[in-house]
């Protein structure tokens, strides 16, 4: 006897996709029922923190001091928010210097303090960097930049 016809026919099956459903997952920890208020969300500005040398790698003097990334947006809670920093090099290459996701605060205002990789171009003048955050949520997303870096000077710009 299968699990249907134990648990009496429709009604089995009735009970047999409601489990199944309950089970599905969008493959990132979310949950569907969090996707819902994404599909309105803006994304109205990204500001962070300046660069400074403390936020520089060890290699370059400083301390990897992570910056702070404050995203206003669209007042609902719990939609995804994906921040990721890339290095822009002047030879037209990249370096990602990793990402996270969080979910967005009720309040309009969330603010994202992370470890990303510290700027770390040792270069020494043949590559030069334009560090910039991307922000996506809910199918808006907006780019900032943070600072450029003379690798030849070890000035930040």
């Amino acid at each position: 006897m299968n699990v249907v016809q134990k648990l009496g026919g429709a009604a089995g099956m009735a009970t047999i996709l409601v489990a199944l459903a309950a089970c599905q997952s969008t493959g990132d920890g979310t949950d569907i029922a969090a996707a819902t208020p994404a599909q309105n969300f803006e994304i109205s500005s990204i500001s962070v923190t300046p660069m400074t040398n403390a936020s520089l790698c060890r290699d370059l003097g400083g301390q990897g001091q992570p910056p702070t990334v404050t995203i206003r947006h669209t007042a609902a809670a719990g939609v995804p928010i994906r921040v990721r920093l890339t290095d822009y090099w002047s030879d037209g290459g990249t370096y990602n210097h990793r990402s996270t996701t969080v979910r967005s605060d009720g309040s309009g205002t969330t603010t994202v303090n992370y470890g990303f990789l510290p700027p770390c171009n040792t270069s020494g003048g043949r590559i030069n960097s334009h560090y910039q955050f991307e922000v996506q949520a809910g199918g808006a997303s907006r780019t900032q930049t943070w600072a450029r870096f003379d690798s030849a000077s070890r000035t930040i710009r």
